[in-house]
């Protein structure tokens, strides 16, 4: 996340709770998934708060690499599964759903190639501007950054307007806004700025799905 380590142990704290709160509370099987969302943001935040406060730190190296490995674990390792099984779970268009189903399953086989790499990478947190970036030894060996789009955009974004339900929808044109931005403001930092905007957007998805709806997403 952008900033410090204050806003990004703050975020962390209201998204975990907020999570905790949406997947307690949520009654419906189908929404188990997305109702979880902020939660797992919130690990992801706190994760980055823990590299923050450790960035400058030698005597806490170990702790920072922690941190490191456990931010782009939930970065590119859970969401490319976790988003479009989540939105298939809710679906009940067939066709969508089996659309769906096609990328969730898409999603399983990048996830577990991001496994595969990061686990024969040296992940490396650094600064740039007020943002952090992370770099990967010997990622490229496996593939190049032209293919990154196919390997991560489309399991995280396509899901969100392929889903018939208008929040869903809404959502995913905020996510998309919030790739841009992240691209233009700090390209070095993009995974880190779009995940401080995602953590937000399911700020939204946790109200509608609490609030809005009385537990049902339209």
């Amino acid at each position: 996340m952008c900033f410090s380590a204050t806003v990004s142990y703050g975020a962390a704290t209201v998204l975990v709770a907020t999570g905790t709160i949406t997947t307690l509370k949520n009654k419906l099987k189908e929404q188990r998934m997305i109702a979880a969302i902020p939660f797992l943001f919130g690990i992801q935040q706190a994760a980055e708060g823990i590299v923050w406060q450790t960035l400058r730190t030698d005597s806490a190296a170990f702790l920072g690499h922690i941190g490191s490995v456990l931010f782009v674990t939930v970065a590119l390792v859970i969401w490319p599964s976790w988003l479009p099984w989540s939105l298939y779970q809710i679906e009940q268009n067939e066709k969508r759903k089996r659309i769906l189903k096609a990328i969730g399953i898409m999603g399983l086989i990048v996830s577990c190639l991001a496994a595969w790499v990061l686990s024969a990478s040296e992940v490396h947190a650094y600064q740039t501007g007020h943002s952090l970036g992370y770099t990967f030894h010997n990622v490229r060996r496996f593939w190049p950054a032209s293919l990154d789009f196919l390997l991560y955009d489309i399991p995280t974004l396509v899901p969100f307007f392929v889903s018939s339900l208008r929040t869903v929808k809404i959502a995913g044109v905020l996510v998309f806004l919030g790739m841009m931005v992240a691209a233009i403001v700090n390209r070095e930092a993009s995974t880190s700025i779009w995940c401080f905007f995602a953590a937000l957007i399911s700020f939204y998805i946790a109200w509608n799905v609490l609030w809005v709806q009385r537990g049902r997403i339209a």
